[in-house]
């Protein structure tokens, strides 16, 4: 893996494909991320990669029972804050504290995530887009939620139920992943785990409106190189990267 996380890495792309292209001024993910004329996926989401990634049974289940056990802890210490929070997104804009969206999880299962609703109800009106930097879609509250991540707390709750784990590659809307799995070699091997909360593209700088491709070559690092150890450093640089604010 590259040491400077910003220096961007080779990338591999499908056979005969040009790589996603990198969009100018804020908008790294690429046109292809950007807009979407429905949610209903243009091709499927999901298939087997032919060699599987080595997972073993007991670091999976000791992964697990700490999913388990510490997002019930933060749910019921946090429940006043979460509240408080709830109340704020609620008292700002008109429409439902909470935001639920389908996404792509483990062997491409969709499931609602949950998240603190950043967004006027009727952002998506004309159809599905990606947010971008500035976005006039964000209300007030949500501007400061998104920036200190604490819009994606609800999603303790998607942990505890299995639909997620605390690290992991962040899950995509089914109509962007199924234009990305035709662009990008071994872009199934992110689906072999669940989606996380957290991630090792986003501690290593790669969150929010950032190019695809270079978030892919670290999420498919770590679905292939997944250790104990190597989610221990995610789980702690996380906190690392959202106290400084990156």
């Amino acid at each position: 893996m590259p040491k400077n996380p910003r220096s961007r890495p080779e990338i591999a792309v499908a056979p005969g494909q040009d790589p996603l292209p990198l969009a100018v001024d804020d908008d790294k993910a690429g046109p292809s991320k950007q807009v979407a004329a429905s949610e209903s996926p243009q091709g499927t989401v999901f298939a087997m990669p032919a060699q599987l990634p080595t997972l073993r049974p007991v670091q999976s289940s000791v992964k697990r029972l700490f999913d388990i056990g510490f997002s019930a802890t933060c749910l019921v210490v946090g429940a006043p804050f979460l509240a408080s929070l709830a109340l704020a997104v609620r008292l700002d804009s008109p429409g439902p504290a909470l935001y639920r969206q389908v996404r792509v999880g483990r062997f491409g299962k969709p499931f609602h995530i949950l998240k603190f609703r950043s967004m006027y109800t009727d952002a998506e009106a004309a159809g599905p887009r990606w947010a971008r930097s500035q976005d006039t879609r964000v209300t007030k509250v949500g501007g400061f939620l998104r920036r200190t991540s604490l819009d994606e707390l609800p999603q303790i709750w998607n942990v505890l139920v299995g639909d997620m784990s605390l690290i992991g590659p962040r899950p995509e809307r089914p109509v962007f992943v199924s234009r990305f799995r035709q662009n990008i070699n071994d872009y199934d091997l992110r689906h072999c785990v669940r989606p996380g909360l957290s991630g090792w593209a986003q501690v290593n700088g790669l969150r929010g409106n950032v190019s695809i491709e270079e978030r892919t070559v670290y999420d498919v690092h770590y679905v292939q190189k997944f250790s104990l150890v190597l989610d221990a450093a995610c789980f702690f640089r996380t906190f690392s990267v959202l106290l400084k604010g990156d």
